[in-house]
């Protein structure tokens, strides 16, 4: 019995706090109203030279330059023109192989883009962490855009505290990515 009360008087409570339709209406035929008044007071006072102050000629001036820039704007869009060879694409593969000529030694590699003020990997943007096996490592990664450069640190467990570093920036000359790292 609660419960249908309870749902009885929601019910209520919402159905008094709808019929919101009118008012939007109103508001659409006021503000074409108003539209229709500035137009009609903007005509009158278009023909009447001397009674426009420096503020109307102002706004009227300002009103002109937003409607040329984007006239402007769209004269340079339809004049755009793509090379066909370019596929829109920014993607591509990268093969990132990493020897240790040292033998059987435990490392792990971190492959991240750099820093921006440093030479040091930012571990937030990793595109590869692995344990190097057996003194290699060789993995195919998909990098999104060309402009970031990569650093790989090589940590080996047994002697170094600090790790190896590499860098490695896009080749535009180069068919296939490749970043080696040797050690």
């Amino acid at each position: 019995m609660n419960k249908y009360l309870i749902l009885l008087t929601s019910f209520l409570a919402l159905s008094a706090c709808g019929g919101g339709g009118s008012e939007s209406n109103n508001s659409v035929s006021n503000t074409s109203a108003s539209s229709s008044a500035s137009e009609q007071t903007n005509s009158t006072s278009n023909s009447d030279n001397s009674s426009q102050t420096d503020n109307s000629d102002s706004s009227s001036d300002d009103t002109n330059n937003e409607d040329n820039a984007s006239s402007n704007s769209e004269v340079i869009m339809t004049n755009l023109t793509i090379d066909q060879s370019f596929d829109l694409k920014t993607d591509f593969d990268l093969l990132i192989d990493a020897k240790i000529s040292t033998g059987n030694v435990r490392a792990y590699l971190n492959v991240c883009q750099s820093k921006v003020d440093s030479n040091k990997a930012d571990y937030q943007n990793c595109i590869l962490r692995k344990p190097i096996k057996n003194g290699e490592l060789s993995q195919q990664v998909t990098i999104s855009r060309q402009d970031i450069a990569l650093v790989a640190e090589i940590w080996l467990y047994d002697s170094n505290p600090e790790p190896l570093r590499y860098q490695w920036q896009y080749d535009e000359n180069v068919t296939k990515q490749q970043f080696e790292i040797r050690y």
